[in-house]
């Protein structure tokens, strides 16, 4: 006989957005905090990855 499966609990997008940048926000104050890194280095790991998605994007969309 099958097993039930019992349904967790179902959250919305926008909740599950916001758990998500609380628990981002919340790791990058401890790294800064214990000196891991520093607030310049984080802006400029994102500004890093900022340009690579958008290479990334304009590769993809002149393959379409």
């Amino acid at each position: 006989m099958a097993e039930r499966i019992v349904p967790h609990t179902v959250i919305t997008a926008e909740e599950a957005l916001r758990t998500e940048i609380l628990l981002n926000q919340a790791l990058i104050d401890i790294l800064i905090a214990k000196g891991f890194i520093s607030e310049d280095e984080l802006i400029k790991g994102i500004r890093k990855i900022k340009r690579e998605r958008a290479l990334r994007a304009e590769s993809w969309d002149s393959t379409c």
